[in-house]
């Protein structure tokens, strides 16, 4: 059902004219990619092949089991003067499914250590889990300047994540960030990001869903107090 779905996805426009963020079409792209040929389900082999490797299953999955649902905390979304809980993103159905793109559970500890791992070119405590040259292939600016109509701004995007550069906006990454700066982001939620020059590796996660604009006003002051603190 899955691989029929994605299938049967069709472009919006032709390849390269235009650029456009798109929340989960990719990833789960990548997902029914990763069981054809594999022959595994995608959550199985991104625990069994990224993160036992790095020492990160215990703190980063994507798929939750169900022992493990009650440390996960709940999401809210602000609602007038209070908070509420955001129902899709709390059951247990979502969280073992392990959307790709928008499933994955974790301590900021894992993600700084996964980003750590991508700084120095792709070996995390001893184990090497990439080549340095596969990492440049994918942390490249492979969209220059163009305007994410998404994200009304250019984001340099790469394979997955994206870079600083040099325009005078970007959004989650920080004005102080140094132009190699790369990461992501999780739907008005968090923020991650690994800067080449310093070596320094950030994650910032939260469980309340601001809207932008607020939500890319916080991530700029955030990133930037951590970009003043680097020597």
């Amino acid at each position: 059902m899955l691989r029929d779905a994605v299938c049967n996805f069709t472009l919006e426009y032709s390849p390269g004219s235009r650029l456009h963020y798109h929340g989960q079409s990719a990833h789960w792209t990548l997902a029914v990619l990763i069981e054809a040929v594999t022959g595994q389900d995608f959550r199985t082999f991104i625990r069994d092949e990224v993160l036992v490797p790095l020492g990160l299953a215990d703190e980063l999955h994507v798929g939750l089991a169900e022992a493990r649902h009650g440390q996960a905390a709940d999401m809210h979304v602000p609602d007038a003067l209070t908070y509420k809980v955001l129902p899709e993103n709390n059951t247990a159905a979502w969280k073992r499914a392990g959307s790709p793109g928008a499933g994955g559970y974790a301590t900021a500890r894992a993600m700084a250590a996964l980003y750590q791992m991508m700084l120095q070119g792709g070996e995390l405590a001893g184990t090497r889990l990439l080549s340095p040259r596969v990492l440049q292939y994918a942390i490249r600016n492979w969209t220059g300047d163009m305007v994410d109509h998404y994200m009304q701004q250019p984001m340099h995007r790469g394979l997955g994540p994206h870079l600083r550069g040099t325009t005078a906006t970007i959004r989650g990454l920080g004005s102080f960030a140094s132009p190699t700066t790369f990461g992501h982001g999780g739907a008005g939620i968090s923020y991650c990001w690994g800067d080449p020059e310093s070596g320094v590796s950030f994650a910032y996660l939260t469980n309340c869903r601001i809207p932008d604009p607020w939500h890319s006003k916080r991530l700029d002051v955030v990133s930037n107090f951590v970009h003043a603190a680097i020597l």
